[in-house]
This record gives C-alpha cells, structure tokens and sequence, in this order.
C-alpha cells in the first residue's frame, strides 16, 4: 500500500482551482453572449453590441488568472 502524500491534495486543490477559474470565464463569456442580444433587441448599434463580447468575456479571463494567481498569505 501506498504511503499518503500531501503533494496529492496539492494536485487535486489546484485542479479544482484551474477547474473554477474556468467556469468564471465560461460564466462571463454567456453573460456577453446575452448582454449582446439584450443590446441588439434594444436596437442598439451592432459594433456596439459585436465589442461588448470580447470586453466582457476578457474581463472574466482576468478575473480568473488574478484567482489563478493569488498569493498564499
């Protein structure tokens, strides 16, 4: 049998860490998606509607490498 090392619990946190960054920028990128159709049936103009995608969607993938990234204190 195999002796218990915390370096697997150290594997498994940063997995579940890696696992929910993701889910943020998932999360933001469908919050773009439906800020963009709220702003195309309000007859706002479409370059308008097309950029607010990216900016919203780049802003998740900040948020999440700040998560990513966040010292141990």
């Amino acid at each position: 049998m195999k002796k218990f090392d915390l370096k697997n619990f150290r594997d498994v946190f940063l997995f579940g860490k890696v696992l929910s960054a993701g889910l943020v920028v998932a999360g933001y990128a469908f919050l773009s998606v439906w800020c963009a159709n709220k702003l195309i049936e309000k007859n706002a103009p479409l370059l308008i509607s097309l950029c607010v995608i990216p900016l919203i969607t780049g802003f998740g993938v900040w948020q999440a490498w700040l998560f990513i990234k966040k010292d141990k204190k």
